[in-house]
């Protein structure tokens, strides 16, 4: 009686597979897809992901299971908020893992769907953990997919262990043993052994087709429960280069007014002056030449003043050394001139030119990073990291200081935030208290028009310091 639901089950379990594998692959025919799968790196990448995501799904549904069950146990006392709190963390933190599965036959990006951040406070806190959907999608996904994954395993292993048990048969057949074993059937022991090893051979293509199109349906589960689709994914992201092409435009404002006000009160007075004082040399020159050319020392004076004033503001903009050879020599000269002993290690190749964007943007994150380190983060030691990741630019500053520091709004780092944004890039700061504090950027080149090649690691240190 229990037998022919199981069969029905398995049926429909294989024809679900047979076509999602065959929805998967429309470029082939069914026949092609069925004799290639054996062969097919995905089908055993398909494999392992089912074997290791029954552990995977055993362990997590044990634990979530449990946590919310004390959780809700001990809810009155006022600690199971905090045990389910922890369940559905946990939930989270299995989502993480089962996308990355899901990618092991199929290597087409997840896109997650998108959590609420955790805030400030506690009341923060308990709205991220216990009022975002994502969240409880994840709790949904960690209940549901148990189920799933002991009938992925029960199918697949049953498969696989009936192929290779019927391939076999002929080896028996051949070693003198499995005569002994099927004389009580009083049949041919030679062509039963022969039939099983065909229907073993048959069954390997069935299993392997089998595998594949299980993994692709349980992607199918992941996508939908866990992921948002290639167009959220993407309104997402046109989403966030608009409120970072906004910060950038209120940061570029901001900084031509500062121009504006500097040169005004700075080196264009200076300029007014010199012009003054040159008019007046030239109505004394004949007649008091003493006093001619003592405004004359004076406005030479005054020019010197302005000229320095303008290499300050041009600085600000953007340094000659950045212009002249490139990020790692002006991080360098960055590291020479910090009141904290800090070196470079960079592994881009000698004389790269990176867009300029790209430059700046890694050029003022390390230079408002090194002057937090010199104000706040009373530190022996600053070491800053460059390095090429595929097609992103990771710039790192860590200093072995108290810690404790944050991206304050209207900061100068978070100000810095939205220019790294805008290259489709992020900034973010890690300090615990005690340190160390790491300030983090990885910039996107893609977006700036340049991808570099990879190239061997060669290092920048400063003379007379710890290379460590």
């Amino acid at each position: 009686m229990i037998g022919a639901p199981l069969l029905v089950l398995g049926l429909l379990v294989t024809l679900s597979a047979l076509v999602g594998a065959r929805v998967a692959d429309r470029g082939r025919g069914a026949v092609a897809w069925l004799l290639l799968s054996p062969l097919h790196p995905a089908t055993w990448a398909a494999l392992a992901a089912i074997l290791v995501g029954f552990w995977v799904e055993l362990l997590a549904f044990l634990a979530v299971v449990t946590l919310l069950s004390l959780g809700a146990s001990v809810l009155v006392v006022g600690i199971g908020v905090v045990v389910i709190g922890v369940a559905i963390e946990l939930s989270r933190a299995v989502a993480r893992v089962e996308r990355r599965r899901a990618t092991w036959a199929d290597p087409a990006p997840l896109h997650a769907h998108t959590y609420r951040a955790y805030g400030r406070g506690p009341r923060d806190l308990f709205m991220a953990i216990f009022l975002d959907l994502s969240r409880w999608r994840d709790v949904a996904y960690v209940l549901i997919a148990f189920p799933l994954a002991v009938l992925e395993f029960t199918v697949v292993v049953a498969l696989w262990a009936a192929a290779l048990g019927l391939l076999a048969l002929p080896f028996g057949y051949l070693l003198g043993d499995l005569p002994v074993q099927l004389s009580r059937f009083g049949v041919g022991t030679g062509a039963i052994a022969a039939l099983g090893g065909i229907a073993g051979l048959i069954l390997i293509f069935v299993a392997a087709t089998v595998t594949r199109g299980l993994m692709i349906l349980h992607r199918a589960v992941v996508s939908g429960l866990l992921c948002v689709s290639e167009r959220r994914a993407l309104e997402q992201r046109v989403e966030k280069l608009e409120v970072s092409r906004r910060t950038v435009l209120d940061v570029e404002a901001t900084e031509l007014r500062r121009i504006e006000r500097d040169l005004h009160d700075g080196a264009q007075q200076r300029l007014v002056m010199l012009s003054m004082q040159l008019g007046l040399a030239e109505e004394k020159i004949d007649v008091d030449p003493a006093a001619a050319r003592a405004l004359v020392a004076d406005a030479r004076d005054q020019a010197r003043q302005a000229l320095a004033e303008l290499r300050d503001l041009v600085r600000g903009i953007a340094p000659a050394i950045l212009m002249d050879r490139g990020l790692v020599p002006a991080l360098a000269a960055l590291a020479g001139r910090s009141p904290v002993p800090t070196v470079v290690v960079s592994s881009l190749p000698d004389g790269l030119r990176l867009p300029d964007a790209v430059e700046r943007a890694a050029y003022f994150v390390v230079a408002e990073a090194l002057a937090n380190v010199a104000k706040h983060a009373s530190a022996s030691r600053t070491e800053i990291r460059c390095r090429l990741e595929g097609e992103r630019l990771i710039v790192e500053v860590q200093d072995d200081g108290s810690g404790g520091a944050r991206l304050v709004p209207g900061g100068g780092l978070a100000g810095l935030a939205g220019r790294v944004g805008a290259l489709d890039g992020t900034l973010a700061a890690t300090s615990p208290v005690g340190g160390p504090t790491i300030v983090r950027a990885e910039i996107g080149l893609a977006s700036a028009g340049q991808v570099p090649p990879s190239a061997p690691i060669s290092g920048w240190v400063l003379p007379g310091q710890d290379p460590r």
